[in-house]
């Protein structure tokens, strides 16, 4: 196992003890490293920082996340056109008036679902990172030129050459989330805006749900609130941090698959005539995200 400093405060052991681990050798394939599968309470050790208040895992089995997440599959067809809404929604709160861009990028777009959203709505110059050959490979023909598989680098994209950058639920995952923030403020021209949407964990549903809530999870390595992920950007050398929380467009049967109780029950009702039906009623529904955005000085 190896510990995890804290990214904040650069520190490894002072913390305190939220929730003890429970995972076993099943807890490391690429299905539990693929994107919105059914949640299994797989995760390791939480403990948060007591001097900044971040939430991590800790410590954590030594993972290649690379290839992990290379090799993952994309499932969630079915529910792109609802994350497609909820996305350009978060990214016009996020700019404000104005908010339609020239040029924006992508970190871990999957097969680059939110692209076709902002292409379709004028912005003339795209691109996304992401590491799942299997996503990239489901691509819109248009859009797949424009997608680069693997994880974020300086060398990924140019310097000073995007608008706009965005991170939907991939902050969570990072080992170093500190790297990946201080390469996209290298991608974004001066003035730019980095849009990155995690988990809150001082939502409603995380409170309520404590460590039986699915964003306590093998897969993610920090979870943040207001004050943690202002801490991380301007760390990472962002300027003018903004905050917002947003209600996700979803199907029936995806709020049931998160639905952190009688896990056998849910595989049952979901791979019956039922589970169909329900993937065909929609809802807007606040399930305790948050984005927060920041500025290249």
């Amino acid at each position: 196992m190896n510990k995890v400093m804290c990214p904040i405060c650069e520190t490894y052991d002072n913390s305190k003890l939220i929730h003890e681990a429970n995972f076993d050798e099943k807890s490391f394939s690429t299905e539990i490293f693929s994107a919105r599968r059914l949640p299994d309470r797989r995760y390791f050790q939480w403990v948060r920082c007591k001097s900044c208040g971040l939430l991590r895992s800790d410590p954590v089995m030594p993972l290649d996340l690379e290839v992990l997440y290379k090799d993952s599959q994309f499932n969630y067809t079915n529910e792109l056109q609802g994350l497609k809404k909820t996305y350009i929604n978060v990214l016009k709160k996020a700019l404000g008036k104005g908010w339609l861009k020239n040029s924006i990028f992508e970190i871990g777009g999957g097969n680059g679902f939110f692209l076709e959203a902002a292409k379709d709505a004028g912005f003339n110059v795209i691109a996304g990172v992401e590491p799942s050959k299997d996503a990239v490979n489901k691509s819109r023909p248009d859009i797949l030129p424009h997608m680069i598989n693997g994880i974020m680098n300086r060398n990924s994209l140019p310097q000073n050459s995007f608008d706009v950058g965005v991170m939907f639920h991939v902050m969570d995952h990072l080992i170093n989330p500190i790297n990946v923030l201080t390469d996209c403020l290298y991608t974004l021209n001066r003035g730019g805006s980095l849009i990155v949407a995690v988990h809150n964990e001082r939502s409603w549903s995380a409170r309520l749900f404590g460590s039986k809530s699915p964003i306590i999870d093998v897969e993610h390595t920090f979870l943040f609130n207001k004050k943690t992920a202002k801490k991380l950007l301007e760390k990472a050398g962002y300027v003018d941090i903004k905050f917002g929380f947003y209600s996700n467009h979803y199907s029936l049967r995806y709020i049931l698959q998160l639905f952190p109780f009688f896990r056998s029950y849910r595989k049952n009702i979901l791979s019956s005539k039922y589970g169909n039906y329900l993937g065909n009623l929609k809802v807007i529904i606040p399930l305790g995200n948050m984005w927060v955005s920041g500025t290249k000085p």
